[in-house]
């Protein structure tokens, strides 16, 4: 009687009913999970696994750095495409540069350090200023007042050729 299918009461299930033994329901769960793993792995490399892809950069050309000067900041913008999964996007925004006193050149990111939001240089207080919280930065990008307590980030360049290249972060 070790052949008999038997109910969930314990009582033998009738003659045409399908007989699934234990071992047979295992192998078929673990076929099927196996399958859908399977079949998940292009769908987690397309969609989930470009996201987390952050840290990535970009060298910008700016034009001649010969033409910054250390009185003031100048807002240089950016536009390029990047490969977002399947598709194409702009990537847009734009960073603050000036010539220094060295002959070196200061390129702050636009990021205020508190939540984001774009900073404006304002030469007449000598600031850049946050609208978001009233975040203040002095002109070495250091906290100058309102929330933020992180200077402005100081952005990687280098000049070739007499062109200012800045490395963007994604």
């Amino acid at each position: 009687m070790a052949d008999t299918c038997r109910t969930a009461e314990g009582k033998a299930a009738a003659e045409d009913a399908p007989c699934l033994s234990r071992r047979s329901f295992i192998a078929t769960s673990a076929l099927a999970g196996g399958v859908v793993v399977l079949a998940a792995i292009p769908i987690v490399s397309t969609v989930v696994l470009p996201a987390p892809r952050t840290g990535v950069g970009k060298w910008v050309d700016f034009g001649r750095a010969d033409q910054l000067t250390p009185t003031d900041f100048s807002m240089l913008s950016y536009e390029f495409m990047v490969k977002d999964g399947w598709q194409d996007l702009p990537q847009r925004g734009f960073v603050w540069a000036r010539a220094d006193d060295k002959g070196g050149v200061q390129v702050f990111s636009s990021t205020c350090s508190h939540l984001a939001c774009n900073v404006i240089w304002n030469k007449e207080k000598g600031l850049f200023l946050c609208p978001c919280h009233s975040g203040m930065f002095d002109a070495n990008g250091l906290p100058a007042g309102g929330p933020p307590r992180k200077p402005l980030t100081l952005l990687p360049h280098k000049i070739v050729e007499g062109k200012l290249m800045v490395h963007i972060t994604l």
